[in-house]
């Protein structure tokens, strides 16, 4: 018997929508978004539960007028944030041909809410909760697939974001294919789920 394929992905941004949510309830406070994702860069330097840094950044944003009910506001509407029109068809072919994963730099209550009614289609999901490290750390990667006992070099990892997600990852799995959701480039690319079926 053949063992399967195994396939990692990144989860807000690459199979949900999250850009959707925090930009419209931004947009809903009178907050310029790229001020708002310039401190939650800056947040995820040094491990923190991803709940925090989501209100940590919106404090800073918006200073005084930050109360804590804006914060826990945010964190659900990003927790809510939908999936990409491809991503259940795309799921449901990949699962029959793979094993799946997720890994991501946020929170174990956050991706219950994300994935509800979707958890069946992945066999690992792992957060920075579990790791304590927040992607682009290269430790994310292999304490995820340490903690999921898969070998790294058998992994095709796929994320819509170089910099968080496909540069490190590069170095540590088998292949890294970009899902193009914003107009990057990478050497591996596909424009939806469904080309990377065709690509296994």
């Amino acid at each position: 018997m053949v063992n399967k394929p195994i396939i990692t992905f990144d989860l807000y941004g690459t199979l949900v929508d999250w850009k959707y949510t925090i930009n419209s309830y931004l947009s809903f406070l009178g907050i310029n978004p790229e001020e708002f994702f310039k401190h939650e860069m800056e947040e995820i330097k040094e491990y923190k539960p991803y709940s925090l840094v989501l209100k940590n950044s919106l404090k800073k944003v918006m200073g005084e007028k930050y109360n804590e009910k804006y914060g826990e506001a945010l964190v659900y509407y990003f927790a809510k944030s939908p999936p990409f029109p491809d991503v259940i068809l795309g799921l449901m072919r990949l699962k029959e041909k793979a094993k799946l994963g997720i890994i991501s730099n946020t929170e174990r209550k956050l991706i219950k809410i994300t994935l509800a009614g979707l958890e069946e289609f992945f066999d690992w999901i792992v957060t920075a909760e579990d790791t304590k490290f927040y992607k682009p750390d290269e430790r994310a990667f292999l304490k995820a697939y340490e903690i999921m006992n898969v070998d790294p070099k058998e992994v095709i990892h796929i994320s819509s974001y170089l910099y968080y997600d496909l540069i490190p990852a590069d170095k540590i799995v088998k292949t890294t294919i970009l899902l193009d959701r914003y107009g990057l480039d990478w050497k591996n690319k596909a424009k939806n789920l469904l080309e990377i079926e065709k690509m296994l």
